[in-house]
């Protein structure tokens, strides 16, 4: 009766572990609430019948299969890599397992009562902790879900993960495991072994252990780190945000014209790399970076005089070559930022956004007169934003251009002033943001 029991909480252990490691040491995102509640409904009965049929290796075995599901359907890409999850997920939770029920009575030379007592013991002690997590641990789990949610295991952590996996499922499954069946026959695990090769899959087993608790703690370091640098970053755009609007409120003529240029900027550049073009360029981090430094485009006009910059009238031309000026004037700033806050991808963006967002595909813009593909790529698209922004937009000098005049306008300078490949990925966000 006492073994049974022992099954029953070995099995809940094995699968409670499982789950809470696919989502606290994996980073495998749940499915939708309600869903996710379905599936630990339905989970739970699955695991409990087969447990009772079948026995407690098929149950186990079908709980390994059920929390691989469980990340295909919580992934939004790569769902068939999930089940591969499943492997050395199942390996970690029986090695960090294992070693703990069974190597201290081996080493202690308990007896059969004497270990199944500590086995008991031992499952209490991860039920109550279990039950303390539920209760106690809400505004953890709150704040693991709000700032872990864009964080994932990079692929050093994967392939150690992968590894431990692999060592831990040999070592739950090597001789020392056989004390399960054995409930604490220590002589006949030693009579089949021996107590030299015992007592080494004894150690070994520990030191895995302890080797897979290091390497879990250093990812949920690296969690930590993940959060704070999250932290940072939102600050600094914060304050990059902050600045561009400072410099933003001289020119009375640009109301919200920061955020609209950077929300155009994100959408063009998503919808690029979805079409497969620049697609070496566009990586996740280079697009995040080029939304952060898209405000800081025109942050040369603070170099600007106010009776150039607030003019209610068309500029002459001496004042208009003096608003070319901000041009180079950004880009100034930001050089000299850089060298004073170090390289950073984002300012490199930024100052090539802020010195060529007026050129012009055929040669044709200002200040340096380039063209084509000389032009940095975020430059390319920040010129269409940054046009299709002043047209639509009421200004001291003009009022807001009619939408459908300023998209003629923007396919007709298709191919002179603007990237082809741009428009077209502006008019492709255009049609889905229902503007057109």
């Amino acid at each position: 009766m006492v073994t049974e029991f022992i099954d029953i909480l070995e099995t809940a252990a094995v699968t409670l572990s499982g789950f809470l490691a696919k989502k606290y040491v994996f980073l495998e995102p749940d499915m939708e609430t309600k869903k996710q509640r379905i599936f630990y409904m339905i989970s739970f009965f699955l695991i409990t019948g087969v447990f009772f049929v079948f026995g407690k290796d098929a149950a186990i075995i079908v709980t390994g299969v059920l929390i691989g599901l469980n990340i295909c359907l919580g992934r939004k890409k790569h769902r068939l890599r999930g089940l591969f999850l499943m492997i050395p997920l199942m390996g970690i939770i029986n090695g960090l397992l294992m070693p703990i029920m069974l190597v201290p009575p081996y080493l202690l030379s308990l007896s059969v009562q004497g270990t199944l007592i500590y086995q008991v013991m031992v499952y209490g002690i991860l039920s109550v902790l279990l039950i303390f997590f539920y209760v106690k641990g809400r505004k953890w789990r709150i704040w693991f879900h709000e700032n872990m949610r864009h964080r994932s295991l990079r692929i050093s952590e994967k392939y150690l993960l992968w590894m431990v996996g692999i060592l831990m499922m040999f070592f739950s499954n090597s001789g020392i495991m056989r004390i399960v069946a054995e409930r604490g026959n220590l002589q006949a695990a030693d009579g089949s072994y021996g107590r030299e090769m015992m007592s080494f899959l004894s150690i070994s087993s520990m030191a895995a252990f302890i080797m897979t608790i290091t390497i879990i703690v250093l990812i949920m370091q690296g969690n930590k780190r993940s959060f704070y640098h999250e932290q940072v970053s939102n600050m600094q755009s914060g304050m990059i945000s902050f600045m561009a609007e400072v410099v933003e409120n001289r020119d009375d003529n640009t109301g919200g014209h920061i955020r609209r240029t950077a929300k155009y900027v994100e959408g063009i550049a998503k919808e690029l790399k979805r079409q497969g073009t620049y697609s070496d360029v566009l990586t996740d981090k280079y697009m995040r970076d080029m939304v952060v430094a898209a405000p800081l485009h025109d942050i040369g006009k603070i170099h600007i005089p106010d009776t150039v910059l607030n003019k209610p009238g068309r500029l002459t031309e001496e004042e208009f070559e003096i608003m070319k000026t901000h041009t180079t004037a950004g880009q100034g700033l930001l050089t000299h930022a850089k060298a004073d806050l170090g390289e950073s991808e984002y300012l490199n963006i930024a100052v090539e956004m802020a010195a060529y967002h007026h050129e012009w595909w055929n040669g044709k813009g200002y200040p340096y007169g380039i063209s084509g593909e000389e032009i940095p790529l975020c430059a390319r698209i920040m010129a269409v934003a940054d046009v299709f922004d002043a047209l639509t937009s009421k200004r001291c000098y003009k009022d807001a251009m009619p939408i459908e005049k300023a998209y003629a306008i923007i396919r007709e300078e298709s191919g002179t002033h603007f990237e082809p490949a741009v428009v077209e990925a502006f008019f492709v966000v255009a049609k889905m943001e229902g503007l057109l």
